[in-house]
């Protein structure tokens, strides 16, 4: 198969989302569609699938020119979509193989009752196909994230699919799992795939794509093969920054110890855990899915149980038993679930950032409007919040400047200690660089930072030192010389296999 869009342009009202763009992918490929948000990469995703038309542009597959007005006009010549938000067409409560044929024709399997046994075997050939061995009678709710993504490509199997397009399909993936994901997408290359890759993740896109496509406005900017190219020319040609602004790591750690935790313990999620974290400092912590790393943060947060063990902010021992109590003591916490857990979407975002500091803003029990107001617009401007205003709602923004937000919530209270759990998950590389400046702002500040991050490049540039986690306990601590991705990896893998 080869997809090729010429010249494809789309405007919504005035706005011009896409000028021009061209675009081919053969099969046996593995093309990586990167930019910022916004850039584009989300329209031009629809306009492959068959959710937008084009205004202007040619799509032809195999040399034959088509017209895809709808997803299924997409879906008849193959291609397939698998989005971030994949989880949304699961059903836990129903088998893996009836979660593979639900809303599919089942006639195949019976005309008037459905014929189980053949039903499995039908499974186990299309998830044969991509390798993944797991039960076809379990339920769907058994299955860990990586294993549902594998499930929900398997289900893209049984449409006779020719092309995937993957969007951000390592963003819920630790390690160890991505990697798994990084083996099944090589045997769908060898079996003669298109695959589109779209990820923030520049360190994937160079290790397993063959070209990559680069959107900046609208329009491409780069494109050429992986091998040919850096990402200090990517990060170029999607923000027009160099790569030596991307990690602005700079060294603030005092001597003076602000968090010491000793010999913490929470059932069910680690045990035995001491560290201590100086003014300045960012800590790292690192390991796999389930190691325990962000259930330190939560616990810290009182979100969980401390059963032993104790913690001091500067020379008080204190009792983080509920959030409340945390924010008194001086701690925030960014939660890895901007949407779930950290923002109230329908709220302005002036009410968001000042929901942590409430009191500040009612000394007669009502909500002074016009304080808050001005107590949130400084920090608006200076964390550079792209909004149409201040009362806008907060779902309306994009992913990088919902994060900054949530961040500018915990910057309001002065904390002393930060915990921030994966906060750069789904934002583009733009957003990043700018949250990476929030974080050394902070550290300059003197307040105590711990990093938890997938994200191994950013977890080892922006940390001082990294505790890499291993079954619920610390295994080691790597600073110096010796802080590199591949001891995070080695320690955290060295006895999970």
């Amino acid at each position: 198969m080869i997809l090729q869009l010429t010249n494809i342009h789309k405007s919504f009202g005035d706005v011009e989302v896409l000028t021009g763009v061209d675009l081919t992918v053969r099969g046996g490929e593995v093309v990586a569609l990167v930019g910022e948000n916004g850039a584009g990469k989300s329209t031009l995703t629809r306009i492959i699938s068959g959710a937008h038309s084009p205004d202007r542009g040619t799509i032809s597959i195999d040399g034959a020119p088509v017209d895809l007005k709808v997803p299924q006009d997409a879906m008849n010549q193959g291609i397939q979509v698998i989005y971030q938000e994949f989880l949304h067409n699961i059903f836990p409560h129903l088998s893996v193989a009836e979660n593979l044929f639900t809303l599919d024709d089942t006639s195949e399997f019976g005309r008037f009752f459905v014929n189980k046994r053949r039903m499995l075997d039908r499974a186990r050939e299309l998830m044969q196909r991509i390798g993944l061995t797991i039960d076809p009678t379990a339920p769907a709710e058994s299955l860990s994230v990586a294993e549902l993504q594998m499930l929900e490509i398997a289900k893209s199997m049984g449409h006779s699919s020719r092309m995937l397009i993957l969007d951000e399909p390592t963003a819920a993936l630790d390690e160890r799992e991505s990697e798994r994901l990084f083996e099944q997408i090589e045997t769908l290359r060898s079996a003669g795939l298109c695959i589109i890759y779209i990820s923030h993740r520049l360190e994937e896109v160079f290790r397993i794509c063959d070209r990559v496509v680069v959107l900046r406005n609208g329009a491409v900017t780069l494109e050429g093969p992986t091998a040919a190219l850096s990402e200090r020319d990517v990060v170029t040609a999607m923000v027009g920054k160099t790569i030596d602004d991307f990690y602005p790591k700079a060294r603030h750690a005092s001597e003076e110890v602000v968090l010491s935790v000793v010999d913490a313990a929470s059932p069910g999620h680690f045990g035995g855990v001491s560290l201590t974290v100086r003014a300045g400092e960012v800590l790292g912590i690192g390991g796999v899915l389930g190691c325990g790393k962000g259930s330190v943060l939560r616990a810290l947060f009182g979100l969980l149980p401390l059963s032993e063990g104790s913690v001091t902010i500067g020379a008080r021992k204190v009792v983080l038993s509920t959030p409340r109590r945390a924010i008194a003591e001086g701690v925030a916490y960014v939660t890895p679930d901007r949407q779930g857990e950290g923002l109230c979407m329908q709220q302005s975002v002036t009410a968001n950032i000042a929901l942590a500091a409430l009191d500040r803003f009612s000394p007669t029990g009502f909500v002074d409007g016009r304080s808050e107001r001005a107590g949130t617009a400084g920090l608006i401007d200076n964390l550079q919040i792209r909004t149409a205003s201040a009362e806008a709602e907060v779902g309306k923004l994009s992913g990088g400047n919902q994060q900054k937000v949530l961040f500018g919530r915990w910057i309001l209270t002065s904390p002393r200690v930060l915990l921030m759990e994966e906060p750069t998950r789904g934002v583009d590389v733009g957003a990043k660089a700018e949250i990476y400046r929030i974080i050394n702002e902070q550290a300059a500040a003197g307040v105590a930072i711990i990093l938890v991050s997938s994200d191994l490049p950013e977890l080892v540039a922006m940390s001082d030192r990294v505790a890499v986690m291993r079954q619920g306990r610390i295994a080691t601590e790597l600073s110096g010389a010796d802080l590199t991705q591949q001891k995070v990896l080695e320690f955290a893998l060295e006895s999970a296999a």
